[in-house]
């Protein structure tokens, strides 16, 4: 409605702007001397003759000079509306253009041909990665995602299809390479600073997609390398890693969510930076797993978790409150390790090694019913200063705090209170 009323205001003041040229021009230039500027004319005293005639002539230049400056600014008011409209024009175009690559790309993600599904996913990653829109590249992502959450069983000898008629070793590569195009963009490498430089370095991170989440619940995912990544929230939720997984090196600035992962081959959290919480809860790790020099900022939740292989947490920064609670320890390295809050370590079992030299924090953790599982002569386990090995009354080994809490305080399990059975 506005714009329909400025179409039709501006040419009827435009009109009247004309006319009242045309009349300046005409009889109005002898009005504009007398009243305007004030000049007599006829008389013993008025200009008369030539006199006269170079006064309405310069009268009559000062108006056309005003209606040329009048034309032009009509001009450029013109120019620049059709401007705005081509370049509103064009961008409705060019944002239907977009949608239609989107949705072709979207429709080819579910061909049964494994080209067509790399060409879907590698035009998705051009999309994203020209568009300036946050939310549109967001969508991409969990595009991306959700085709990684689809059902998968990786191939073994003698598998010939999945149950959509896809080849298993054809899919394998597909997948492999949606979680290349995710790496990719996720990682974000810090510039060297230069103080000497006065240039600044050049942006080592043009293809990184900032403040992107994903998630990956329940997912089947195959040698996943998302080193040095930086991520604002991750949901692993009951996700499968075959092979090794890394995450070395990277931030999550949100959530980070693993509960019931199960890591089939070595995880690799070396240096990794948590910002919000680590949930780890009931996760199984069947290889290696590294945590050393990792920092868990808010809450590093480990309760129930099983490690079936040496879990290093060697030099690891517990700013936030730790749970280990009821965990199973088949090798347990912490030396090294802060804790400056609270720490639960209540019913964990340690079946192998257990390294805690020098960790720091552990006064008043929560022990009560650690299980200590009979081990060969030649394992080594040694436990912080503050705890210390003691029957557990049924003819195994426990662990209980060498100080404990005064006399009087609540066995229940909590840090800072004792162990005893």
């Amino acid at each position: 409605m506005a714009k329909k009323s400025v179409s039709i205001v501006i040419p009827m003041i435009g009109g009247a702007v004309v006319a009242s040229i045309v009349w300046m021009l005409g009889p109005g230039a002898r009005w504009i001397l007398e009243n305007i500027d004030g000049v007599t004319v006829g008389g013993p005293t008025g200009l008369t003759g030539k006199d006269l005639a170079a006064a309405l002539d310069a009268v009559r230049g000062r108006v056309l000079a005003v209606a040329t400056g009048l034309a032009a600014l009509l001009a450029v008011f013109y120019t620049a509306r059709n401007a705005d409209t081509a370049r509103r024009s064009f961008q409705l175009g060019e944002r239907g253009h977009v949608t239609d690559r989107y949705s072709k790309a979207v429709e080819q993600l579910g061909s049964p041909q494994a080209p067509v599904r790399l060409g879907g996913l590698y035009a998705l990653e051009q999309l994203a990665q020209g568009t300036p829109d946050p939310e549109f590249r967001q969508t991409i992502v969990d595009v991306i995602c959700a085709y990684l959450r689809m059902p998968f069983t990786p191939p073994t000898e003698g598998t010939t299809s999945e149950p959509a008629g896809r080849d298993p070793q054809e899919e394998r590569q597909v997948r492999l390479a949606a979680q290349r195009i995710l790496a990719n963009h996720l990682r974000h490498h810090s510039a060297t600073a230069r103080p000497w430089r006065r240039i600044r370095p050049a942006d080592r991170n043009a293809r990184h997609w900032p403040d992107v989440r994903i998630d990956l619940s329940g997912a089947t995912l195959i040698d996943l390398d998302f080193r040095s990544c930086h991520i604002s929230e991750a949901r692993f939720a009951d996700s499968i890693f075959i092979g090794d997984s890394t995450f070395a090196g990277s931030i999550f600035v949100g959530d980070a969510m693993f509960d019931g992962t199960v890591f089939h081959g070595a995880a690799r959290f070396g240096g990794t930076t948590f910002d919000g919480a680590a949930w780890f809860e009931r996760a199984t790790f069947t290889g290696p797993a590294t945590f050393a020099g990792a920092t868990f900022s808010i809450a590093a939740q480990f309760e129930g978790a099983t490690f079936n292989r040496a879990a290093r947490f060697t030099g690891a920064a517990f700013v936030g409150a730790a749970w280990f609670g009821g965990a199973t320890f088949a090798g347990a390295w912490f030396a090294g390790a802060t804790f400056d809050s609270d720490a639960w370590f209540g019913g964990a079992t340690f079946t192998d090694s257990a390294l805690f030299e020098r960790a720091v924090g552990l006064e008043t953790a929560a022990l009560g019913g650690v299980h200590l599982a009979p081990v060969a002569e030649d394992v080594v386990r040694t436990w912080p200063t503050a705890w210390k090995e003691a029957p557990d009354g049924t003819g195994g080994r426990t662990l209980r705090l060498a100080h404990p809490p005064a006399e009087g305080a609540d066995d229940d399990g909590e840090p800072g209170e004792s162990s005893a059975t």
